[in-house]
């Protein structure tokens, strides 16, 4: 039987054994170690690595291969690593430390052109991320493609809307509805 030292419990120690032949644990009180003996740390059992995992997407709900990806700890604010993603735009960072992160997607230059959802990781654990950009990804170029700017419909006629410029720029997109909703008819029975 293998044995852990597990912690040290008002002056006993707490010991765990795992039968290697029917794979059960068992846990009971010892006495404390002999004098001049020293408990180095409490031992922990090896549940896996810590992660940070996700997927960075472009308006259309596409995946983003191969981009410029920083992890940054939110507690100090510093970037703890650099990365990319892979050919579907996903992503694993592994970290030695628990604490608060966010994903950044950056552009060669630095800048920084969207974030993930920020979270909090403890250890042996993996925090789900998506890093959603705000318009769509022209991977031949490395920029992003904007929607038409909002601020140049001030003052136009009903044919030039916001209203209108999205629904055309859906139909050319190919973007779907989530919900298309109830139909409508003009007919009233």
């Amino acid at each position: 039987m293998n044995k852990r030292i597990l912690a040290v419990v008002s002056g006993f120690v707490l010991m765990a054994g795992v039968g290697l032949a029917a794979q059960r644990t068992s846990v009971r009180l010892v006495p404390p170690p002999a004098p001049g003996v020293r408990l180095v740390e409490v031992w922990r059992p090896n549940q896996g690595e810590t992660k940070i995992v996700g997927t960075v997407l472009d308006i259309r709900q596409e995946p983003v291969a191969y981009a410029k990806l920083r992890l940054r700890n939110l507690s100090t604010g510093a970037v703890q690593q650099e990365g990319q993603s892979d050919g579907n735009g996903q992503y694993v960072f592994v970290v030695e430390t628990s604490g608060t992160y966010v994903v950044e997607m950056v552009l060669s230059d630095g800048y920084v052109v969207a974030l993930s959802n920020a979270g909090t990781v403890a250890r042996s654990e993996i925090l789900q991320t998506v890093i959603r950009l705000p318009g769509r990804w022209d991977a031949s170029v490395g920029t992003m493609r904007f929607p038409q700017n909002p601020t140049t419909f001030l003052g136009m006629s009903a044919a030039t809307t916001m209203t209108a410029a999205t629904i055309s720029m859906a139909v050319v997109e190919n973007v779907t509805p989530m919900d298309a909703g109830e139909p409508v008819s003009a007919i009233r029975p």
